[in-house]
């Protein structure tokens, strides 16, 4: 939970990839409840196993008030709801994300919020090594011990071929000519993903064959507003709102000659990974190295105030063995690999140790 699959296609491969494992994964949302997660354990009452992944509709009641009595009895009430799961014997699994919500209401309450799951939590997941480290010092809780590394999974194969017919039609779309050079952002374009810095390092390049074409959806009116205000002064800037369905992905991509997420409040993108999944070089901030994906072979990184910098570098460096690189790595991120790693983490230690015992190699069907 939550059921975001819809918009994302993370929850639903690796679903698929559980049941390889012999799981059967349910996604939900969070119940409206005071517990909700004891809600959800009696509307479902073979699972064994309740995977945390975004947290963020989970604790968005605890925002509500600023009294710290209340907030403390809803704290008592978050700590509860997981450790009534433990006691049900339901093992509790929490992917980590993030470090807090994006736009968070309250950051400094949502740490706190946050370091009582880990602690209550049995296994942590995360998807690099890195990010435990982060998470230790950030969250001021000892993880080590309790977190286990699944490395995130490409989408090499799970899109259609770009059609070459649709790539011209979308480059004619977007003004943009053959010789080009095209900076892609592709994805839900919201302000914390860094938009104006973006916008602002793009318009100080003097070359007129850069192209920077801005791609995805605005849930909120009023940032369409302003982001059309915002590149109205380059004509170099393409941009497109609107819901990007899957068969038009690849061809977005197939237009970039370098991907630009200028973002890193995650500890983890999916977007990058997309990115390399079809051979694209990348531009990412130093806070990015977190994810240990894909390095200084795949990626220009840069520091806070030097994406300018990174994109006049991009326009001498070797972009193919960028690519190559980045390729070559996602296709060994494989959705079964993922999935065994996580249903390793699903199984308590007695239990693995008695299956090694027995010479059990095999999962049990029927698992939730």
């Amino acid at each position: 939970m939550p059921n975001w699959g819809k918009a994302n296609p993370y929850q639903t491969l690796l679903a698929a990839a559980l049941a390889r494992q012999g799981y059967a994964a349910t996604l939900c949302d969070y119940p409206k409840a005071r517990l909700p997660l004891l809600r959800l354990l009696r509307q479902h009452p073979d699972t064994g196993v309740l995977h945390l992944h975004w947290i963020t509709p989970w604790i968005k009641p605890h925002f509500w008030t600023t009294n710290p009595l209340k907030r403390l009895a809803k704290l008592f009430l978050l700590s509860l709801d997981l450790r009534l799961c433990r006691l049900l014997g339901v093992r509790t699994v929490w992917t980590i994300h993030n470090l807090v919500s994006h736009e968070s209401e309250d950051s400094a309450w949502e740490l706190r919020l946050r370091r009582a799951i880990a602690r209550q939590v049995d296994v942590c997941l995360v998807h690099s090594r890195s990010a435990v480290g982060v998470l230790e010092q950030s969250y001021g809780v000892p993880l080590a011990a309790k977190t286990r590394v699944v490395p995130h999974a490409s989408y090499v194969g799970q899109y259609p071929s770009a059609e070459p017919e649709a790539v011209t039609l979308v480059r004619h779309e977007l003004g943009l000519d053959e010789g080009d050079f095209v900076y892609l952002f592709l994805g839900a374009i919201r302000r914390y993903k860094g938009i104006d810095r973006l916008i602002e390092a793009f318009s100080a390049l003097p070359a007129r064959n850069a192209r920077l074409a801005i791609v995805g959806s605005v849930l909120d009116p009023r940032m369409e507003d302003w982001l059309r205000a915002k590149v109205a002064g380059d004509d170099r800037i393409a941009l497109r709102v609107g819901y990007v369905p899957d068969e038009a992905l690849p061809v977005y991509l197939e237009l970039a000659s370098v991907v630009v997420l200028p973002f890193a409040q995650t500890l983890t993108s999916g977007s990058a990974l997309l990115a390399m999944s079809f051979g694209k070089p990348l531009i990412l901030p130093d806070a990015a190295r977190v994810y240990d994906f894909p390095g200084d072979r795949g990626a220009l990184y840069f520091a806070e105030g030097g994406l300018a910098g990174a994109l006049e570098a991009a326009r001498h460096a070797d972009l193919a063995a960028m690519a190559d690189f980045n390729l070559t790595e996602a296709e060994k991120r494989t959705w079964p690999r993922m999935g065994a790693l996580t249903a390793a983490a699903y199984e308590r230690p007695e239990l693995r140790s008695s299956k090694a015992a027995f010479g059990r190699g095999k999962p049990q069907q029927g698992r939730t």
